[in-house]
């Protein structure tokens, strides 16, 4: 099958690009400006995801479109975040209406379905039908719009699937979007002086590498119109530094911030980014989803897909085994 993906300079797109690769003719949408070294071998169009016209002109041909291009960023732009979420996804819809292609496979965010604490039993799972609330950032915003913008056209008769991964973690690069690792090795050089969030908050953490297995399998098996949920363990907080301490072999700290005073340090950092640059450790949008459970439920990939995720221990391992032999952790 031949494959248009976009996104696939980001954490989980690039270790997408190579497993499409291995199975599919593959082609990829990238800005001039992204960094390339790392993709498999494919067909590179240039463009931006934003421009209706580029990615017409780089679907023709295709069988099916994967669209993982998103703006994750802790800062940005509101119009930025709109630009390319929105509006990129819009582009993507329109080009796969044009073409009649036979899968547009759409890679969402659990955050499109909102905090679950209200869910049953403080779960949810890709059924949920959140209304428009209190949006935590302008990603969170702008990746429910996009959604669905999506389900709308699945609904219309356009063989649109959906998937959600949970908190991604694993090897791979330390983008903005590969935020687990980046925080481990803030807890692993003691740059993290106390915890956000209360223990009992509990958070779904997919290794990369299950949630791109999960993708594939949507793509060549899942109904068209599916939406699946790919999450991989639920665990409390305290319980994932646990398992971070015990496995890492680092302390960590035992304190937590209380949300006000998190709220005040992190809009500080955020000012003081905005005027010298950088990307700041906290920002008060961080503070409020640490005050959030994000607990999902994965049965739909599960008896659909065949999906099977590690646990979290075992994804951590490996997490940890990569970073001590890439030389970054202690």
């Amino acid at each position: 099958m031949k494959i248009l993906l976009t996104g696939a300079s980001g954490f989980l797109g690039r270790r997408l690009a190579h497993a499409l690769a291995a199975r599919h003719e593959l082609r990829l949408l990238l800005r001039a400006t992204a960094r390339r070294e790392g993709l498999p071998a494919a067909e590179i169009v240039l463009g931006d995801i934003a421009d209706p016209a580029a990615v017409e002109a780089a679907a023709a041909g295709c069988e099916a479109i994967v669209h993982g291009a998103a703006l994750v960023r802790i800062l940005a732009p509101r119009s930025e975040f709109e630009r390319v979420n929105v509006g990129g996804t819009a582009a993507v819809v329109a080009a796969a209406r044009r073409h009649g292609v036979a899968r547009l496979l759409h890679v969402s965010s659990f955050m499109a379905l909102g905090p679950t604490e209200a869910g049953p039993g403080g779960e949810l799972d890709e059924a949920a039908e959140p209304a428009d609330r209190r949006w935590i950032n302008e990603y969170e915003r702008t990746k429910t719009l996009a959604d669905r913008l999506v389900r709308r056209a699945a609904g219309d008769g356009l063989p649109a699937l959906l998937l959600y991964p949970t908190v991604v973690y694993g090897p791979g690069d330390l983008t903005e979007g590969n935020l687990v690792v980046r925080h481990l090795l803030d807890l692993a050089a003691g740059r993290v002086p106390a915890l956000l969030g209360r223990p009992e908050r509990r958070w779904d953490y997919v290794h990369v590498d299950d949630a791109v297995a999960g993708a594939v399998a949507a793509l060549e098996r899942g109904r068209p119109g599916g939406r699946y949920l790919l999450g991989g363990e639920t665990v409390r907080l305290d319980a994932f530094y646990r398992l971070v301490s015990e496995l890492g072999g680092i302390r960590v700290p035992s304190r937590r911030l209380p949300d006000p005073v998190a709220t005040l340090f992190g809009a500080l950092a955020k000012g003081w980014a905005r005027l010298a640059g950088g990307t700041p450790q906290l920002t008060p949008d961080l503070v409020e989803v640490y005050r959030h459970d994000w607990a999902y439920r994965s049965d739909t990939a599960v008896a659909e897909l065949g999906y099977r995720p590690r646990t979290l221990a075992a994804g951590l391992a490996e997490t940890l085994a990569w970073l001590r032999a890439e030389g970054r952790w202690p």
